[in-house]
């Protein structure tokens, strides 16, 4: 009976695995026209990663390609925090810069990404005699890059009309001006041509890619988790501090969204994130510590943040004002649900670091001190409130407000750091 079970767990491992990998891809096939990404990359990007955990662990170069994946993410969630302005922006060549500048970063990862998974999907089958997976790969290898690269091109050539756009306004030759004219009139029909060439494009390669993981999946799954449950998951020593890194830069990447830059009156790193996104990076945790109260906590945090980056968007002033000229109305209403914000994110923040405590000592290891760090973000959140309740005193906050936020993530990644560090060095010094 105990055969069985482990058996059943060890088939799941596989099963999910391309499943996630499937659905991650699922995310890609959608053409993104203007920079306007319907279905966001990111999850995508997301489920890939965790879905290439297994694979990783047989080949190394599938493990390079889920770190690229990882700057994939960090791309794709810039893309996304940025995507409201650039679809509206009325100047095309603003659109046209962004668009560029995401599309050249994209293409060089996904042309590293498919060049690292492919090559260990290959070398794993070479060495395991799965043939028609091998046989299958150099199809889907061609259609991956085509694919992705069509979809590059799709949302970056249309852009290229803002350059006839700008020659609109210096061209004095009318017969020239009513053919530019007329061309850049097409642009909406131009960008569903090219919408429409990047998804029958996707759709072949994805239909292409779901085939050859069909294939590897019936020849492989079997290895994959007989393998991987005997040399890896019943080996603390070497799950435990992989855990532990990938769970602490999943903290460290949701910490950044503490700085709560805006720039040129647009939020591009907003607070809010920070709570959302540390609500799934703690799952990383799981199988360590599970960060219970956090996640209770993180999304009414997120949503309460969100909803004072809203107000302030819409009903109070951006700039330096003058008190009295602030309705009485929109105070008090600010301070309800500023100091609401405030009472939630302080506790969840603070049940965040008693529960790193408790992982440390689930871990075996002395308690942590993380007092510095919670006083440092307490200070960085009462200014806050008082910036976000009288927009007055903003401007006069600003700074020290950022000064406590670098604190209070200096002192969190410097907790989580120690962690790994005394983890590991247990690791060499006992076995785990």
């Amino acid at each position: 009976m105990k055969n069985e079970t482990t058996e059943r767990k060890n088939k799941s491992v596989s099963k999910i695995s391309f499943r996630l990998i499937l659905i991650g891809f699922a995310f890609f096939i959608n053409p993104v026209p203007f920079g306007l990404d319907i279905v966001p990359d990111v999850i995508g990007c997301l489920l890939i990663f965790f879905g290439l955990t297994q694979l990783a662990y047989f080949d190394g170069s599938v493990e390079d390609a889920r770190k690229c994946i990882l700057y994939l993410t960090v791309t794709e969630f810039l893309h996304l925090l940025l995507m409201r302005s650039m679809f509206l922006t009325e100047i095309g060549s603003n659109r046209l810069l962004a668009v560029t500048v995401f599309s050249i970063v994209q293409g060089i990862i996904y042309i590293i990404f498919f060049k690292k998974l492919f090559a260990g999907i290959i070398y794993f089958s070479m060495r395991n005699n799965c043939n028609r997976t091998l046989a299958e790969c150099d199809g889907t290898a061609f259609l991956s890059y085509l694919s992705f690269f069509v979809r590059i091109g799709a949302t970056l050539i249309p852009e290229f009309i803002a350059l006839l756009e700008w020659k609109l306004h210096v061209e004095v030759d009318q017969d020239k001006y009513d053919a530019i004219s007329a061309f850049v009139n097409m642009k909406p029909a131009i960008v569903v041509l090219f919408t429409l060439i990047a998804l029958g494009t996707s759709i072949v390669w994805f239909v292409s890619l779901v085939k050859l993981l069909n294939i590897f999946k019936k020849e492989a799954s079997e290895t994959l988790d007989t393998r991987y449950n005997s040399e890896y998951t019943v080996r603390p020593e070497k799950v435990i501090p992989k855990i532990l890194k990938r769970g602490s830069f999943a903290v460290y990447f949701a910490l950044f969204f503490a700085l709560d830059i805006k720039f040129d009156g647009i939020r591009i790193i907003p607070a809010s994130a920070m709570f959302l996104v540390l609500f799934f990076s703690v799952m990383f945790f799981d199988s360590i510590s599970e960060f219970k109260f956090t996640k209770i906590f993180a999304l009414p945090a997120f949503v309460l943040i969100l909803a004072t980056e809203l107000y302030r968007m819409y009903f109070t002033p951006n700039d330096a004002i003058v008190i009295y000229e602030t309705d009485i109305k929109i105070v008090a209403i600010g301070a309800v649900l500023g100091l609401s914000t405030l009472i939630i994110s302080l506790y969840c923040l603070r049940l965040f670091l008693l529960e790193i405590n408790q992982l440390s000592t689930k871990l075996g290891l002395d308690n942590i001190n993380s007092t510095f760090a919670w006083v440092a973000y307490s200070v960085s959140m009462i200014l806050w409130a008082l910036g976000f309740v009288i927009p007055y005193f903003y401007p006069s906050i600003a700074t020290p407000r950022l000064i406590a936020t670098a604190i209070f993530i200096w002192q969190t990644v410097k907790i989580l750091e120690r962690i790994n560090e005394e983890y590991q060095r247990k690791t060499d010094l006992y076995g785990g």
